[in-house]
């Protein structure tokens, strides 16, 4: 219905309720639900109803991620799809990106090691893409691009790591902006997860000499406590392996540059998680405008057919999960265990650097951090 575009959103959120409700009592309907639906979306698709094709990928996206985690098998009917998500002009669309952005990340999280990887280069072309040529949709291809590094094994990646981070550098040397610098750290955080500290600096400096330094220096220390509060555990722990891990910094040539200062950083991302709880109404309210406004005006002066109102289907939201779960529940006790494993390795060198160059603040905080986890620098 056309002319009613909201009986057109909950009708949609109905079979969304319908199906999320359906499923979590009996997990086998879904593919009762893939049966009907995929019928009555194909048509959508194929005769491009654009008012309609966003809706339809948000729900193929949460049918996808409901299937059961460690089934590589998916049905003929999402492969066939696979090949149109892939198409560039379906990306043509500003409309379409968000859900095909979410359906894109279903497929490499359900299938990253069957269909994605036979298509990997032309998946990382949509990265360099929304990357490349939209300011305002920069953040979905560092979505793709960070479940790519979450869910594929870290030999399908490594061909394509010095041209991914020479994409990373070229756009954030070409336009900046404040949401660009939060996406770039949390893909580097992610990065050092899985490949290490030792590769990550590796990588960076292959691209230009003692490139590592200027990173720390202009992103990680002055941006890093302004990473998404859901971002700051993974932040925190990646942060912390880059400080205690590569020997180039706890010993080589950037220790004495960049360690008290790359610590003193990481004290200031958990110092922000704390004020943001005692912040006032008024003040979150503040800080969300003025993100919604620069969204606004990144928005306006992107694609031609830019349109701000993308239509989430509320029932059909993702969940966000924790890389690290029950292994480091807490981020301040993992940095706290790997000062005790840095110190004891190194007798009174650390020790001397923080008493030396932290303020009095920042050594109580530390010394509460290794009571909670029940350790002692030595």
């Amino acid at each position: 219905n056309q002319n009613k575009p909201n009986f057109n959103h909950y009708l949609f959120e109905t079979i969304t309720v319908l199906i999320r409700t359906s499923v979590s009592k009996n997990p086998g309907v879904l593919e009762q639900f893939e049966q009907i639906l995929f019928p009555v979306f194909t048509p959508i698709f194929t005769e491009d109803i654009a008012e309609f094709v966003p809706y339809v990928l948000q729900i193929i996206g949460f049918l996808l991620e409901s299937r059961p985690s460690g089934s590589t098998l998916i049905p003929d009917a999402y492969r066939a799809l696979f090949q149109l998500v892939l198409t560039p002009s379906f990306w043509d669309h500003s409309g379409n990106i968000p859900a095909l952005s979410r359906l894109l990340q279903a497929y490499i999280e359900k299938s990253g090691e069957t269909i994605v990887v036979e298509k990997l280069t032309i998946v990382l072309g949509v990265f360099q893409r929304l990357v490349s040529q939209s300011k305002i949709h920069d953040h979905e291809g560092f979505a793709i691009l960070n479940s790519l590094i979450i869910n594929l094994p870290s030999t399908c990646l490594n061909n394509y790591l010095k041209d991914i981070f020479i994409v990373i550098f070229t756009r954030l040397t070409r336009a900046k902006t404040q949401k660009l610098i939060r996406c770039i750290i949390v893909f580097f955080s992610h990065f050092i997860i899985k490949f290490g500290a030792n590769e990550f600096i590796t990588q960076v400096d292959s691209i230009q000499a003692n490139m590592f330094q200027m990173v720390v220096e202009s992103l990680f220390i002055p941006e890093l406590s302004k990473v998404d509060e859901n971002d700051k555990k993974l932040c925190a722990v990646a942060v912390t392996h880059l400080l205690c891990d590569p020997e180039q910094v706890t010993k080589g040539i950037y220790f004495n540059h960049l360690w008290l200062k790359l610590l003193k950083a990481l004290l200031a991302l958990f110092q922000s998680s704390n004020d943001l709880q005692i912040m006032s109404v008024a003040e979150r309210k503040k800080q969300a405008q003025d993100e919604a406004e620069e969204e606004l005006l990144v928005g306006l002066d992107d694609t031609p057919d830019y349109t701000p109102a993308f239509s989430h289907l509320a029932f059909a939201k993702k969940p966000r999960t924790d890389l690290f779960g029950s292994s480091i529940p807490d981020a301040r006790c993992h940095l706290a265990k790997c000062l005790q494993t840095l110190t004891s390795s190194h007798p009174n060198q650390f020790l001397n650097v923080m008493t030396n160059g932290l303020s009095t603040e920042h050594l109580l905080e530390i010394q509460k951090y290794c009571a909670l986890a029940n350790v002692t620098l030595t």
